[in-house]
């Protein structure tokens, strides 16, 4: 009696390369006011576990606050002024879990800030900035994503922004926790759903 021939099971194809791109809002606090982030990161997902690129931040709209500023080098000032910031940075996320539809990561990033103020004069104008710095931004973090079609998920998820300074009126106003909500288009599958279909996962 002949032994029948058993191939053995196939592993799944591990991708070594996908494009990604995500809108990715992010609500924190500056100043002690709640504010939010506007921002966008696109990079590569290498091997399905590793996610690295770009990512832009900044503020929706200027923190209002009142502040002492010198009248005699700025007679026409008032003591409302605007805090700006805004940073741009190299992130990295670690998926620690995937399945079908949920994605566990923890995002990192490490970037340059820039920071300016301005004044709003007598006449009730905002002045360009007077006062301009930067300093080196890291943050760290945890994420949840649901995908609701395989072109497109929904995320969620928080961490802490620190910004590596020896000035206190720097890491003052800007060191804060922050949480986000992601919209993300992943690239990849729409490419491959246009140009390469019979690459596609059975979904």
């Amino acid at each position: 009696m002949g032994q029948q021939k058993v191939d053995p099971p196939t592993s799944p194809k591990v991708k070594k390369a996908k494009l990604m791109f995500a809108l990715d809002a992010r609500r924190s606090f500056v100043l002690d006011n709640k504010v939010k982030f506007n921002g966008f990161k696109i990079g590569v997902e290498l091997y399905e576990k590793h996610r690295v690129g770009l990512g832009f931040y900044g503020l929706r709209k200027p923190v209002n606050f009142i502040g002492r500023i010198d009248k005699q080098e700025f007679p026409e000032a008032t003591d409302t002024l605007f805090f700006n910031f805004n940073y741009t940075g190299f992130f990295y996320d670690y998926v620690w879990l995937r399945t079908k539809r949920w994605e566990l990561t923890t995002p990192t990033h490490l970037g340059i800030g820039a920071i300016e103020i301005q004044y709003q004069d007598t006449a009730g104008v905002r002045r360009p900035p007077f006062i301009k710095g930067g300093s080196v931004v890291f943050g760290i973090g945890g994420s949840v994503q649901f995908k609701i079609w395989r072109w497109l998920a929904l995320g969620t998820g928080g961490g802490y922004r620190a910004m590596l300074s020896k000035e206190e009126n720097i890491k003052r106003p800007l060191n804060a926790p922050y949480y986000q909500f992601q919209v993300k288009i992943l690239l990849g599958e729409l490419f491959r759903m246009a140009f390469k279909r019979e690459e596609l996962d059975e979904w």
